[in-house]
């Protein structure tokens, strides 16, 4: 019993330390301005299936995202499509727990040394965690997001290769960097006891929780099915800029989706290469700043007048490429007489 109840400890304790490195970590590589899908909950997700029992490896990438979403004050379960794409990327996790809580045996035997074979092994389990996790979410991107059709299907896959890129990358470098020694130490050390065995009657419970959250990834997220004819994430206020270019008798308005570390002066790019609008600008080493010296055929300096950028209707006291931009802000750009107070 008093062995029982210490292994029953090791689990705990083990379990919250994965969260509490899942919360964190999640946490410091957002705020530190990663690139998007260079994450760690999902080697942790493999970790916590091989080394906890099923219910607390279950607990480890929800409690994990759950955590890092309440701490960068990312809003869950509430809010419109864009917010409620959070279960498919739960049940993304989930999925990957249970697929290798039923294979642990397997995959612990043929990870127990550090030797070529394992390494390619751990990083093939990389990629394909990766690719089941992505195919899932922008399935759900698709169902919440975009009309139901394939073109639109096909363009949500299209547009989500350069994340998977990058998760790729974050795969394969956690499952060999992290994954596989962290594999090795506790084999060879027999620290803890690890339960492999799984009885058929203990697999039921986790398979049917994970189908539960898949399908209320899509009964319980969208109410409705979107209507439009086209994409409309960059034609909806709430889910990006919008933006004005307010020249000498012209303008240009679009919207153009925002993402981290995106300033008033990478929005305005973006938007003049999508026009096919000139544009030149200079840095000033000495202000670290840059100003825009031309938008279409308005150069600055004509009749006394210059480029100002206004945000949610305000002058912001930054230079452009030092203002953050969000979704749901208003940038305008006007060719005026700069205004003094």
């Amino acid at each position: 019993m008093i062995i029982k109840k210490m292994i029953d400890t090791n689990q705990i304790m083990m379990a919250i330390g994965f969260i509490l490195m899942g919360i964190l970590g999640r946490y410091a590589l957002v705020s530190m301005g990663a690139p998007p899908n260079i994450e760690i909950i999902l080697v942790l997700t493999f970790l916590a299936a091989l080394f906890l029992r099923s219910s607390l490896a279950l607990l480890v990438p929800l409690c994990s995202m759950i955590g890092s979403d309440l701490l960068l004050g990312n809003a869950i379960f509430v809010g419109d499509q864009m917010n409620r794409i959070i279960l498919f990327t739960y049940s993304g996790f989930a999925l990957i727990a249970v697929i290798n809580i039923l294979n642990r045996e397997r995959f612990r035997n043929s990870l127990g040394t550090i030797k070529l074979k394992s390494i390619g092994i751990t990083a093939g389990l990389g990629v394909g965690f990766v690719l089941i996790y992505d195919v899932w979410t922008n399935l759900g991107w698709w169902y919440l997001i975009y009309p139901h059709t394939l073109g639109n299907l096909a363009a949500v896959f299209a547009a989500g290769i350069p994340f998977m890129i990058n998760h790729l990358v974050s795969g394969v470098a956690t499952f060999v960097l992290i994954a596989l020694p962290f594999i090795v130490y506790l084999s060879r050390t027999q620290k803890i006891q690890i339960p492999i065995r799984i009885k058929t009657t203990h697999k039921i419970p986790i398979v049917a929780v994970v189908l539960c959250l898949m399908v209320l990834s899509f009964t319980g997220t969208a109410m409705q099915v979107p209507q439009k004819s086209g994409i409309w994430l960059e034609k909806s206020e709430k889910t990006s800029v919008t933006i004005a270019i307010q020249g000498e008798g012209w303008t240009v308005t679009d919207h153009v989706v925002a993402y981290n570390g995106d300033t008033a002066f990478s929005i305005l790019k973006r938007c003049t290469e999508r026009n096919t609008l000139i544009f030149k600008n200079t840095y000033y080493a000495s202000f670290d700043s840059t100003l825009v010296d031309q938008i279409g055929d308005t150069v600055n300096g004509k009749d006394g007048k210059y480029w100002q950028y206004y945000v949610n209707g305000d002058i912001p006291m930054v230079g452009c490429d030092k203002y953050t931009i969000s979704n749901g802000d208003s940038l305008i750009w006007r060719f005026e007489t700069v205004p003094y107070e």
